[in-house]
């Protein structure tokens, strides 16, 4: 899997040149909780390239991932219909990685991106605030652990968000003494 990292790697660095490696290994650290992954390597392949998007689609790609890794072009299709199905995951392997990638956006860390991302979207600080406290829907396929992690992450961000507006409230008068 190390020679599949190193190919990767590249393809996982934005324009301005932050890689989001970091975030691929996180999602991962969580979808392993969710799944018992014994020598699957369907799931660490969907785990390495499930932050690609259709990229293993585009003409060219899926063939030369396969000449660079030596990974058969077919399992690279598999893990390519996996990555597709991962708005409506099928399998034990696909839930755990759609719901990692759920939880992982929902906690401290989703809320600091939101905020990063704020002003080219013409957002305030509050505006995200006030919509990161709203209620979340737990997909119906969320397994009792999931639900746990995701309700956690919910929970602490729920806080964070409740201190940012309860700074920009204006502080309550006290009356004066007569």
């Amino acid at each position: 899997m190390d020679s599949i990292a190193a190919y990767l790697r590249p393809l996982y660095q934005d324009l301005d040149g932050v890689s989001r490696m970091d975030e691929v290994e996180r999602i991962a650290r969580i979808a392993r909780k969710l799944y018992d992954a014994d020598d699957d390597r369907d799931f660490e392949l969907l785990l390495a390239f499930h932050r690609l998007g259709n990229w293993l689609d585009k003409v060219g790609n899926l063939t030369r991932t396969s000449l660079a890794t030596g990974i058969p072009e077919a399992e690279l299709h598999r893990v390519a219909a996996s990555i597709r199905r991962l708005a409506d995951p099928q399998t034990d392997a696909e839930r755990a990685v759609a719901a990692a990638t759920i939880i992982d956006a929902a906690g401290v860390r989703g809320l600091a991106e939101r905020l990063t991302r704020a002003r080219r979207e013409g957002l305030t600080i509050d505006d995200v605030a006030r919509s990161a406290t709203q209620a979340v829907s737990v997909p119906e396929w969320f397994g009792a652990e999931a639900r746990v992690m995701l309700l956690e992450r919910v929970e602490a961000r729920r806080a964070v968000c409740e201190a940012i507006m309860s700074e920009a409230r204006p502080p309550a008068r006290t009356p004066e003494p007569r």
